[in-house]
């Protein structure tokens, strides 16, 4: 689960950067808890790569920063 969290958090990140975000996890867990309406810290645990998303959540991420769902997540073959 760690792994997977860690590349979560990096495809989040990048997503962020390419959206032109702060680039301050503090200032970008502030936006993500007002936009997807979680608290703070789990905006920065998302961020961090501390925790996953459970499905719904992630959809709703992929809806609100206009991403591929597939790009989020890690997949093992």
């Amino acid at each position: 689960m760690q792994q997977s969290a860690k590349y979560f958090a990096e495809q989040l990140n990048k997503t962020l950067d390419d959206l032109g975000m702060p680039i301050s996890t503090r200032e970008r867990s502030v936006i993500l808890s007002k936009m997807l309406h979680i608290p703070k810290q789990q905006a920065w645990g998302f961020l961090e790569g501390h925790m996953l998303p459970d499905s719904a959540l992630l959809h709703k991420m992929a809806v609100e920063l206009e991403m591929d769902l597939d790009s989020l997540i890690e997949t093992k073959e």
